[in-house]
């Protein structure tokens, strides 16, 4: 899957620094998680910077 680094996810599920959650990305909720020490909730945009297996890898 080739992933566009403009596109946005919605977080659904909060995703903490060395934890994944949850995010809505082109109609569909995906597990996701961020390389970075940064804690996003609910709610939050993000940018989706990457793909590992199934995991998106997002950013702020």
């Amino acid at each position: 899957m080739s992933i566009n680094t403009d596109e946005k996810a919605i977080v659904d599920e909060e995703i903490r620094p060395q934890e994944p959650g949850r995010v809505r990305f082109q109609s569909t909720w995906w597990p996701a998680k961020c390389d970075r020490d940064i804690t996003f909730h609910p709610g939050d945009v993000v940018r989706v910077v990457g793909i590992d297996n199934i995991t998106l890898i997002v950013t702020a």
